[in-house]
């Protein structure tokens, strides 16, 4: 019957937009996580980039270098500046496949170190060339700046992936988020061409490979998910499996309560038949109530308009 009215006229209540108002707020810090995700990885990249073009510079360097023996140290301190910053890219590297956050930051910490040692030792070599000297210190000095802007590039990359961890920790999400519903940013409807459904989960989280959509509910937290919730659930994993994903569950959450529900042959053919029920509906347009309880009927959104409300 609520989705039969909601078919018929645009329904606003007090209820409704404080829930809306509750689900915008939540996909607000959903964006805010991933942006700031997003910060870190281009931030990281940026580290690379720099890091490879003071190894280049690095290298150059040292070719307009006298190999004589009044430029031997020299040398040598330009060429162990080039080792630390080649580790630091390997780590780099190391840091960005690790999936523990701990082994992560231990990585990113070294990388930070090793890029200050790199500088020092660039910076000593170029003190001390009496060969090509203008040349050789200008692109030692680049190679220098190159360095610094990495530095300043993997800070920048530490700083915007530790707040979205934080975020992601008061929030308490496990896994990548890949989709939000926030209505800023227009995200694409969710469809199933073969069953006629469209729809938009609050966001949709990949773990471990798996695509798991998630449903938020306000106003009165249940002792346990409730069925309309359940087939709202198991449509968007029947959507994002028919789109070729990875499916086994999706999550409900009621307020900090969270409820995991599995997506599974039974699920999968209800919620099928709950469509082709809706169907029929649709084309007899007879419609009831089909629950005899005052309380659930007392704080529907639709119960002005319902025709069976109960008193």
């Amino acid at each position: 019957m609520s989705w039969w009215l909601s078919l018929q006229s645009e329904v606003t209540s007090e209820k409704l937009e404080q829930g809306d108002r509750e689900h915008a707020a939540v996909a607000e810090k959903l964006a805010g996580i991933v942006s700031r995700q997003n910060s870190a990885v281009f931030w990281e990249r940026i580290v690379l980039g720099l890091s490879v073009l003071a190894t280049v510079f690095g290298i150059l360097g040292m070719s307009l270098m006298d190999l004589s023996e009044s430029t031997q140290f020299s040398w040598m301190l330009s060429a162990l500046a080039v080792v630390w910053v080649v580790a630091a890219i390997f780590l780099l590297l190391r840091s960005g496949k690790s999936k523990d956050k701990k082994e992560s930051t231990r990585y990113e910490q070294i990388i930070a170190g090793f890029a200050v040692v790199a500088m020092v030792i660039a910076l000593n070599a170029v003190t001390l060339l009496e060969v090509n000297p203008d040349m050789a210190r200008v692109v030692e000095v680049l190679a220098l700046l190159f360095l610094i802007g990495a530095s300043l590039a993997l800070y920048l990359s530490l700083s915007f992936g530790r707040r979205a961890e934080r975020m992601r920790h008061e929030r308490a999400i496990n896994g990548e988020i890949r989709y939000v519903d926030a209505a800023k940013d227009k995200p694409r409807l969710l469809r199933s061409e073969m069953y006629g459904l469209l729809g938009r989960p609050d966001y949709i989280l990949e773990v471990e490979g798996e695509m798991v959509p998630v449903e938020m509910k306000s106003g009165r937290i249940p002792r346990g998910p409730l069925f309309s919730h359940i087939l709202q659930v198991g449509a968007y994993c029947l959507m994002l499996q028919e789109e070729g994903a990875k499916v086994s569950h999706g999550i409900l959450k009621y307020a900090e309560i969270e409820h995991e529900i599995e997506f599974d042959q039974e699920l999968r053919e209800l919620v099928i038949s709950k469509v082709a029920e809706m169907r029929e509906l649709q084309k007899t347009g007879e419609v009831h109530r089909n629950h005899h309880r005052p309380g659930k009927c007392a704080s529907c959104s639709r119960r002005e308009m319902c025709p069976e409300h109960l008193d």
